[in-house]
C-alpha cells in the first residue's frame, strides 16, 4: 500500500493489479474500525480486492450462511482425474490446449506456433489443440487410440476457460495450465529451452491484429542470459534484425515479442502491437532496435534503484530550453505518436523507443529522472509532467490519477520502488486528455484558456 495525498493505491508487485484507496477505504487498511454505515461498503472492498488477489483470504469477511469459494482448485483436480485415464498409452509428454476461435489469446498463441512451425516438429512431445472445429496435431505422432480421449479431454478444459492447457507425462502427475503466459511456459520447457529466462508477454487486441499475418522466421535475442523472440516479414528486416541480434534460428520455441517489417516505404518496429518506431532507414531501424534491445537487456540485470516502468517517455533536449526534461505518457497513445514524431520533432521532442521507461530519484530532492544509459552516474532528464487520459469511472482526482500511474510500474517490482515512485509523483503536474491533446500540448499550440 502506497499513500498519495488524500488516497492511495495497493499494488500487486508480483502481477499488474492494483486498486484505488479513497480516503475512507485507506482509512481501513491503516487500522480504522468501519463506521456502521460502512460495514456494507468495507465487506465489497475487501472481498473486490480478495478478487483481485490484493488482500489475504483470511482478510476477507464472511457473513453467515455465505458459501464458501468454489471452483478452481476443484475443477483442476477434476480435469486432472480425468486425465490420468488417457495418460496410460502415452510414451512421451503430450500437452492437450484448448483453444477457442473468438479467444484472442488463443489467436496470439495460434501466431506464435505459426511463427515457431520449422521446429515444431523436432519437439520431443506432441501438441494436440482442441476447439470446436476438431483437432491439430503438432510435433511428435499420437497412436490413434489416444486421439479421442484426448480430445474430450480438451473439451473439457475448454470449460475452465481458452486457452487452457493439460500436459500428461508418463510417470507423472497431469498437470492443468490456465492462461496464455503458463501454457507458453510449457511449450517453451518441452522444446528444451528455459521458460524462466524467456520474455513472455500477454496479448493485445492490438498485438493479434499485428501477429495475424504469416512471418518469415524468428529469431532468438540473448540478452543477460534472457531469450527474446523477434518476427521479421521481409528479407530487408530480416537482415537488420540478425546484424543487430546475433540472431539464433530453431534455438526452442520461442513467443514473439517484437515484430518488424516493411509494408511499404517505412520500417516498422512493434512491441506485441505497440509500434515503437517508424523509421526510413536501415540505420534508423538499427538504431532504434539497439535501443529496443538494450532496454531488454538492462531489465534484465537492473540496478537497485531504478524504477522502471511501462509508459512512453519524449524527451526535450536542454540546448533551446532550461535542462533536458522529460514527459512521461501512457503506453497506449504510444503508436499514434510514433506516426506523428517529426511533427514532435519539429517541436524540439523525441520519442525514445525503450520498452522500459526507467526512472531514477536523485539523491537528496527524490525528484525523477530518466536513466540515460549513455552517461552513467549522472542523471538524465528531469521527469517535468505526465499527460494521461482521465479514469473511465469515478472523478479525476488526484490521487485516483496518481494511483493508476503507480499502477505503470513493471512487475515484478519491489515495494520500495513502488513508495519511491509514489512518493517522487505527489508533487509532479497531470494532465489529463486524449492523445490529441498530449499532441497539441508538445507541439506547443495553443490552447483555449477555458481548456486546460
Amino acid at each position: 500500500m502506497a499513500e498519495l495525498g488524500s488516497g492511495g493505491v495497493l499494488v500487486d508487485t508480483g502481477r499488474p493489479a492494483a486498486a484505488y484507496l479513497g480516503p475512507t477505504a485507506l482509512g481501513w487498511l491503516r487500522g480504522r474500525p468501519a463506521a456502521a454505515e460502512h460495514h456494507a461498503q468495507h465487506a465489497h472492498c475487501l472481498t473486490q480486492w480478495r478478487a483481485a488477489g490484493l488482500v489475504a483470504p483470511g482478510d476477507e469477511p464472511t457473513a453467515p450462511g455465505t458459501p464458501a469459494a468454489t471452483g478452481t482448485p476443484a475443477a483442476h483436480g477434476d480435469l486432472a482425474a480425468q486425465a490420468t485415464d488417457c495418460a496410460g498409452p502415452l510414451s512421451h509428454p503430450v500437452l492437450v490446449v484448448a483453444m477457442a476461435a473468438d479467444c484472442g489469446f488463443c489467436t496470439q498463441l495460434a501466431a506464435d506456433l505459426a511463427a515457431n512451425a520449422h521446429g515444431l516438429p523436432h519437439l520431443d512431445a506432441s501438441v494436440l489443440l482442441v476447439d470446436t472445429d476438431g483437432t491439430r496435431l503438432l510435433g511428435r505422432p499420437l497412436p490413434e487410440p489416444a486421439h479421442r480421449p484426448l480430445a474430450d479431454l480438451g473439451r473439457r478444459a475448454a470449460q475452465q476457460g481458452t486457452p487452457t492447457a493439460v500436459l500428461l507425462t508418463p510417470g507423472r502427475a497431469a498437470h492443468v495450465l490456465t492462461g496464455f503466459d503458463q501454457v507458453s511456459h510449457a511449450l517453451v520447457a518441452l522444446s528444451g529451452a528455459d521458460p524462466q529466462a524467456t520474455v513472455i508477454e500477454a496479448p493485445t487486441s492490438c498485438s493479434v491484429s499485428v501477429a495475424a499475418q504469416p512471418v518469415d522466421a524468428v529469431l532468438t535475442a540473448r540478452l543477460n542470459g534472457t531469450r527474446l523472440g523477434i518476427a521479421v516479414r521481409g528479407d530487408e528486416s530480416r537482415q537488420i534484425a540478425e546484424a543487430a541480434t546475433g540472431g539464433v534460428h530453431d534455438d526452442g520455441y520461442t513467443p514473439v515479442t517484437l515484430t518488424v517489417e516493411r509494408p511499404d516505404t517505412f520500417y516498422l518496429l512493434f512491441r506485441g502491437g505497440e509500434l515503437l518506431a517508424r523509421a526510413r532507414t536501415p540505420l534508423a531501424l538499427r538504431q532504434a532496435l539497439d535501443a529496443v534491445l538494450a532496454g531488454y537487456a538492462a531489465h534484465a540485470s537492473a540496478e537497485a534503484g531504478a524504477i522502471p516502468l511501462l509508459c512512453g517517455a519524449a524527451v526535450r533536449d536542454g540546448e533551446q530550453h532550461d535542462g533536458e526534461q522529460a514527459v512521461l505518457f501512457p503506453r497506449t497513445w504510444m503508436s499514434d505518436l510514433v506516426k506523428r514524431a517529426r511533427q514532435l520533432e519539429r517541436a524540439g521532442w523525441r520519442l525514445r523507443p525503450e520498452p522500459y521507461t526507467v526512472l531514477r530519484p536523485a539523491p537528496g530532492t527524490g525528484a525523477l529522472h530518466l536513466a540515460d544509459p549513455a552517461r552513467t552516474g549522472r542523471p538524465g532528464p528531469a521527469v517535468t509532467a505526465v499527460l494521461t487520459q482521465a479514469p473511465q469511472a469515478g472523478a479525476p482526482t488526484r490521487a485516483r490519477l496518481l494511483a493508476s500511474i503507480v499502477n505503470w510500474i513493471a512487475r515484478p517490482a519491489t515495494a520500495d520502488a513502488v513508495h519511491a515512485l509514489a512518493a517522487a509523483l505527489r508533487p509532479l503536474p497531470v494532465h489529463t486528455g486524449t492523445w490529441q491533446d498530449a499532441l497539441a500540448h508538445l507541439a506547443d499550440r495553443q490552447v483555449p484558456a477555458d481548456k486546460p
